[in-house]
């Protein structure tokens, strides 16, 4: 018997459309939207450059500065056209190269030494980076001009570091999210429409088990989040290039001990809500900020210290910590004690509630 309702319940599931959107169209747009990003690559950076000598040595000069990997060099001749660019935000780095450069670097001596002048935007973050850049480079020119000597040398070995990117984060995020989403909503949902068809009434009345009707609910829900974990990991991997390091195993059972959480609240919603319409406002007014604030999207270490603190006791926040621990660092998930003893909480809470605020009619 039970067997037959979970194989009834998970035919019903798939028939219903908007739990199919809840459980594999919703988070697969977000892997779609985030993966088409390339949130990783540094961004190109645009160099405005007034070169009023336009001899051998500022031509050479603006010519390697091109050379540069993310570095767009843009000539301007009018110098008080380019600083007004820059005073009206439309560009945020502008090198100035005076008259006669090569004349001043050929005397040498005592002379002065020829000033290149480098306006930024002060607001911008990355200046101090492009600063260091510019500034490197310039002492570079002038070592080569001076024809000084080399005597300290840098060499570089390259190791092959595991690679974790920003969409790796989020992938795992999405995981999370979408197994959050669809337990609460879709099974809310469902136990209020079956409330509103006298359903769970009938049951009552007949020979059927209410604890093997609700066994079969949860068992089928469990084994579609994890069919749901996997097809997205599978699209985040090979569709878009996201890293899994860690036991695929390992991030299911995850899965399935998280949703039991979920599942709990989605009786919750589905008992304290009197129609189907209801729970979608009770199911997002949960899993919003949830969403938001455990950290699916951005770490949770960007948010105020005291809100983070609490945030981390969500039922989301100890299921992505241990999910990216497994996923990322390649440890198994009974590393995460206190992560799993947070969801062992949430499980025996959220059960509690559900059994006194579910009814049957």
């Amino acid at each position: 018997m039970l067997f037959t309702l979970i194989a009834a319940n998970i035919k019903m599931m798939c028939r219903n459309r908007q739990a199919i959107f809840w459980a594999l169209a919703f988070p697969l747009i977000f892997v779609t939207i985030f993966g088409l990003f390339r949130l990783d690559q540094p961004l190109s950076i645009h160099l405005l450059v007034v070169d009023h000598a336009q001899d051998q040595v500022s031509l050479a000069m603006v010519q390697s500065l091109s050379d540069l990997d993310r570095l767009e060099v843009e000539e301007r001749e009018d110098e008080t056209e380019a600083r007004q660019l820059l005073k009206d935000g439309e560009a945020s780095y502008l090198l100035v190269i005076p008259a006669g450069l090569s004349d001043q670097m050929l005397l040498g001596g005592g002379q002065e030494p020829a000033r290149i002048t480098f306006l930024y935007d002060s607001s911008n973050q990355s200046a101090p980076v492009v600063i260091g850049v510019v500034q490197r480079f310039i002492e570079e020119a002038n070592r080569q001009v001076t024809q000084a000597p080399i005597l300290l040398e840098l060499r570089s070995e390259g190791v092959q570091a595991r690679q974790i990117t920003y969409f790796d984060f989020l992938l795992v995020g999405i995981v999370g999210m979408g197994v959050m989403v669809y337990s609460v909503i879709g099974l809310g949902s469902s136990m209020a429409l079956y409330r509103e068809q006298k359903i769970l009434k009938r049951i009552l009345a007949t020979p059927l088990k209410v604890r093997t009707f609700f066994a079969a609910q949860i068992i089928a829900y469990l084994l579609l989040a994890v069919v749901q974990s996997l097809i997205i990991l599978a699209a985040g991997t090979l569709i878009f290039g996201g890293h899994i390091y860690g036991n695929i195993l390992w991030i299911l059972v995850l899965v399935v001990v998280a949703n039991i959480v979920f599942l709990n609240l989605g009786f919750i919603v589905g008992g304290i809500a009197n129609s189907v319409r209801a729970v979608d406002g009770l199911a997002n007014a949960i899993t919003m900020p949830m969403m938001f604030l455990s950290g699916t999207f951005f770490s949770r270490d960007t948010l105020p210290p005291v809100l983070a603190d609490v945030v981390a006791y969500l039922p989301l926040s100890p299921l992505l910590d241990a999910m990216r621990g497994v996923a990322l660092d390649a440890r198994p998930f009974w590393d995460f004690p206190g992560e799993l003893a947070i969801l062992g909480g949430w499980i025996v809470v959220t059960s509690v509630v559900a059994i006194r605020v579910f009814k049957f009619s």
